[in-house]
């Protein structure tokens, strides 16, 4: 995964390896005062990120094998050796979902979805750093080649060294990713306070709305980032092959951020039906919601990879993503008691 090292004695420390272990701390730290700050047993932030941190790497790693095994000696490997591969980020997103479940069920917190708001602006900022540190290995880059010298700089490029020795500047997705994650997280926080001064209509509850929204601006970045990239992991069954030919060219990370997005509407959609009662704002928000998921698949990734317009595509999948996102703010709004 990357070749970036420098040494200690006789263990070598990867600099991508150590600029995840930072926003590793730091995701910790913020989830642990954040959660402290509500006056409730810090030990279940200790415990959850220790599970959060297991189930993590190990689905994230199985995903990204599952679908590019042919990069890896065996299983086995890929499991143990982490100095080459790579890994697939919604393995961690379900890591610590279940994490915050798994917490719950021992009694150490009363309500997982209070956790995961305490851990959603660490996460956003987690992600940030774990693309960053992309920084120091041949991953997250991106399809564009950057042939104008006067762009050949971050953010915008990077350079990349093929087997002929030519240097390219390819997209510099990772750091365009690392520099909207750091915005997301400053969104997420601010939802995180306006949140605590917040009444919600039953039956919503009052937590798990700010990881569920984290969630949200989380896919929207992750399906546009995954389409510029040359690595996306794309989804390539072994026990199904015959589905391949359908869905080898779809990215599983896209897929992933798109069926939580519409869990997260339908979510939205059933409570604040029964709090406040079918409205026109319903069916608008279910309009716009298909509407951008159409601009997302067919006007954007479609026509990327069948025309490679990079430019006019991906400007329609931002203004896509805007809509889809909000479609489920407004839901979520609609489930919020008013001010007077």
């Amino acid at each position: 995964m990357s070749s970036m090292y420098f040494e200690i004695g006789n263990f070598r420390i990867f600099y991508s390896s150590l600029v995840i272990t930072v926003g590793i701390l730091l995701c910790w730290i913020i989830t642990f005062c954040l959660y402290r700050r509500s006056g409730r047993n810090t030990a279940a932030v200790h415990v959850f990120a220790v599970i959060a941190f297991v189930l993590s790497v190990i689905i994230s790693r199985f995903l990204h094998w599952y679908f590019n095994s042919e990069t890896y000696v065996s299983f086995k490997s890929a499991m143990t050796d982490f100095s080459y591969g790579n890994f697939c980020l919604p393995g961690m997103i379900a890591g610590i979902w279940l994490s915050a479940v798994i917490v719950r069920n021992t009694g150490l917190c009363r309500y997982a979805g209070k956790l995961l708001d305490c851990a959603a602006p660490g996460v956003c900022l987690l992600t940030a750093f774990i693309r960053l540190s992309a920084l120091f290995n041949n991953t997250c880059k991106g399809k564009m080649l950057i042939r104008n010298e006067s762009l050949q700089f971050l953010p915008i490029a990077y350079p990349m060294t093929d087997t002929a020795g030519n240097v390219r500047y390819r997209f510099a997705t990772f750091f365009v990713e690392f520099l909207v994650m750091l915005a997301v997280t400053a969104v997420v926080w601010n939802l995180y306070r306006d949140q605590q001064h917040t009444k919600m209509r039953k039956p919503c509850p009052k937590t798990g709305n700010v990881a569920r929204l984290a969630m949200v601006l989380h896919g929207a970045v992750e399906i546009i980032a995954e389409t510029t990239r040359y690595d996306a992991t794309l989804m390539r069954f072994k026990l199904i092959s015959q589905l391949n030919q359908y869905s080898s060219f779809v990215s599983f990370t896209q897929v992933f951020s798109a069926c939580m997005m519409l869990g997260i509407l339908i979510y939205y959609s059933v409570r604040s039906i029964k709090g406040n009662g079918f409205s026109w704002l319903h069916p608008l928000c279910w309009l716009m919601f298909g509407a951008g998921i159409f601009g997302v698949g067919k006007l954007g990734e479609y026509n990327v990879q069948r025309y490679a317009t990079y430019g006019k595509c991906y400007a329609i999948m931002a203004i896509s993503l805007v809509i889809v996102s909000a479609s489920i703010f407004l839901l979520y709004n609609a489930c919020k008691r008013k001010r007077y």
